[in-house]
């Protein structure tokens, strides 16, 4: 059993077990937690969950949609990525790829993080939580920065989410975060070290327990190795159990 997927089996227990029952703008209730962490080595294998079907394609296909800048729902759906496609629009407005690379409608984090880790500054931030343009967003990032710590040849990421959906979102968001966290350690010429994940409001929705109890009682495997570069990342030897069917709350 991976220390990763060990501690994120935690951190669901820990919700269903202490979190409060709180009602929020879905109408539908969920269990929630403040303030939670999970620290995940990278050099462990790559972080996705092996306790039930998760869709390595659909997630870096994600990645790429935000680390290109892109906020168009045809990108995603030639992919075959169609959780967004609830909210009805074409583009989704200033999402996370606008702010990645057009901060303020000019400014591209990630040029700006490259520059900032090769000079090794304690600077280097992209920020994804704009105040000015939320009501040009069909809803507010979940995940609200990046945060950049080079230590010696290795790279560090803090990726800080304003709220997350555990189960079911969580797993997608981290392999976004892992990604970034390769990618920019490749353009950087460095090794990724560890992925650090701070999630201010950790929930799981009242509907989604039985499949939490599912993914729990099912057997996980060894982490899978990542492969390739930006143009072909893959996995190898990924080893899952089968897909659990979640209700989806946006």
């Amino acid at each position: 059993m991976s220390k990763f997927e060990r501690d994120y089996r935690k951190l669901l227990v820990e919700i269903l077990r202490e979190g409060l029952s709180t009602e929020n703008r879905t109408g539908i209730d969920t269990y929630k937690l403040f303030n939670k962490s999970i620290n995940i080595d990278l050099q462990k294998g790559f972080p996705v969950l092996t306790g039930k079907k998760i869709y390595f394609d659909k997630g870096l296909a994600e990645f790429k949609w935000i680390y290109e800048g892109r906020t168009d729902i045809k990108y995603l759906n030639d992919c075959n990525v169609k959780w967004w496609n609830g909210y009805g629009k074409e583009d989704l407005g200033r999402v996370y790829g606008y702010q990645v690379k057009s901060f303020d409608e000019i400014f591209d984090q990630v040029k700006y993080v490259i520059e900032e880790i090769n000079n090794n500054t304690r600077r280097a931030v992209i920020t994804l939580w704009n105040p000015c343009d939320l009501n040009k967003q069909v809803i507010p990032c979940c995940y609200t920065q990046f945060n950049f710590v080079r230590t010696g040849n290795t790279l560090n990421m803090v990726m800080h989410f304003r709220s997350s959906d555990v189960f079911l979102g969580l797993p997608y968001d981290i392999i976004v975060g892992a990604l970034f966290l390769y990618t920019i350690a490749k353009e950087t010429n460095l090794k990724p070290s560890i992925l650090g994940l701070n999630l201010a409001d950790a929930h799981i929705y009242n509907n989604q327990v039985n499949s939490v109890e599912q993914y729990l009682d099912n057997e996980i495997y060894e982490l899978p190795e990542l492969l390739g570069d930006y143009d072909n990342y893959s996995l190898t030897d990924y080893t899952t159990n089968k897909f659990i069917k979640t209700n989806f709350t946006i």
